[in-house]
């Protein structure tokens, strides 16, 4: 980062303006900008620098000064990583601020997405297949699409949340399922976030790898199901189907390095009850 400011060390602001600046990935911004919400209620000046896909989301969601990378920065006092708030409250699993939904979408988009979509007549099911080719893990967490056919059951509905890397799949999986797409209109808008949450509140469910897609309907509230690797990234722990930070989300883990087959059984298994409408 280019911010020259001293770092914030936790002690009382007193005042001064504070830059909170996103330091990873997307997903790791739509996780962790609860603390940044946490910071603007009790009164803090705050100043957050983001990606700039995330801007109009977070203003959206109620974030406060939010400012898109490569942007202007107002004048601060002291800066933090994004990702260093946890500490600076004190977190242990016990104690994660985990009041959902802390991210929001406004009612008009919804209202138009949903006309967009059209009657629900089937169980509505977002899927998300592809993660950053750039990330450092991607071949581990992406599964190719053509894997999710198993979804693809009479009484659902499966709709692309995809959006970048990862749409080129759809037409050969064409032969395979039926998936709505409406990756044109996501990919043309730099605020594409925004339309996705949109999407998201008129679903039944989520079904997602590891990418920002699972973080971004943990935070609206949606339910969600995430594939999770064998040896999975530190915040979703081990030996456990839910999330600490995302009540309405269920983790479905591999059993085995690099296979994936037992996730999409459970995957398929379960959808097929929760489509029913049979939750036990």
């Amino acid at each position: 980062h280019p911010h020259k400011m001293p770092q914030w060390d936790g002690t009382p602001l007193d005042g001064k303006r504070l830059l909170v600046h996103a330091e990873q990935g997307h997903g790791d911004t739509l996780q962790f900008v609860r603390y940044v919400k946490l910071l603007q209620q009790r009164g803090e000046d705050v100043v957050v620098e983001v990606h700039a896909p995330l801007v109009r989301l977070l203003e959206q969601s109620g974030v406060k000064n939010v400012v898109g990378r490569g942007t202007p920065v107002p004048q601060c006092d002291l800066r933090i990583a994004m990702m260093s708030l946890p500490g600076m409250f004190g977190t242990d699993h016990d104690s994660i601020p985990a009041d959902i939904p802390y991210l929001s979408v406004e009612e008009t988009m919804v209202d138009q997405w949903r006309e967009t979509l059209g009657e629900r007549t089937k169980f509505r099911v977002g899927i998300v297949w592809q993660g950053s080719p750039t990330h450092r893990t991607d071949r581990f967490r992406s599964i190719p699409l053509k894997r999710f056919a198993p979804l693809a059951l009479p009484n659902v509905e499966l709709v692309s949340l995809q959006y970048g890397a990862g749409r080129e799949q759809l037409a050969d999986a064409a032969d395979a399922m039926a998936i709505r797409d409406f990756g044109d209109a996501l990919d043309s808008d730099p605020g594409s976030f925004v339309n996705i949450a949109a999407i998201m509140k008129n679903l039944d469910l989520m079904i997602t790898i590891d990418t920002a897609a699972a973080h971004l309907a943990g935070g609206l509230g949606t339910p969600v199901w995430v594939a999770v690797t064998f040896s999975p990234d530190w915040r979703w722990q081990y030996d456990r189907e839910d999330s600490p930070w995302y009540p309405t989300m269920r983790l479905f883990r591999q059993t085995a390095f690099d296979d994936w087959s037992g996730v999409f059984d459970r995957w398929t298994n379960e959808l097929r009850r929760a489509a029913s409408g049979d939750e036990s």
